[in-house]
C-alpha cells in the first residue's frame, strides 16, 4: 500500500530518528501518529514500511501494555453489539477509561502480535 504523503513523512521521521539503534518503539509510532485519523490498514502499512527498512519494532516492557490491551478488547466487545458496528478509537477510549493514545498503542500492539 502506498502511504499518504503525511504518513510517509511520519515513517521517514521514524526511520531517521532510529537509524543508529535499528529499532523503533511502539510508543514512538503511537506518538508520531498522534491524533491523526489513521486506519488499521494504514497502521499496518506504517509498520510494514519500518520493517522493510530493517527496523525492529519494540513493545513496552512490563504489564501495562497487556492491561491496556485487555481493557481495549473488553470495551470493543461491549460496544460492537450496542453500536452495530466497529467502534472508533474515541468510543473505545471513553468506554475503557483510557486515553485515545493508549487505545491506539494497544491496537498497534495487536498488529505486532498478529505478525
Amino acid at each position: 500500500m502506498k502511504l499518504r504523503p503525511e504518513l510517509q513523512a511520519l515513517v521517514d521521521g521514524l526511520l531517521e530518528s532510529s537509524a543508529s539503534a535499528g529499532e523503533v518503539q511502539l510508543d514512538s509510532v503511537g506518538e508520531a501518529i498522534g491524533a491523526r485519523a489513521v486506519s488499521a490498514v494504514e497502521i499496518e502499512a506504517i509498520l510494514d514500511a519500518l520493517e522493510r527498512k530493517g527496523r525492529t519494532l519494540i513493545g513496552p516492557e512490563g504489564g501495562a501494555g497487556e492491561a491496556r490491551l485487555k481493557a481495549v478488547v473488553a470495551a470493543a466487545r461491549t460496544l460492537t453489539p450496542t453500536l452495530g458496528r466497529k467502534p472508533t478509537v474515541a468510543e473505545i477510549a471513553t468506554e475503557s477509561g483510557l486515553s485515545e493514545a493508549d487505545v491506539r498503542h494497544a491496537l498497534l500492539l495487536v498488529k505486532i502480535m498478529q505478525r
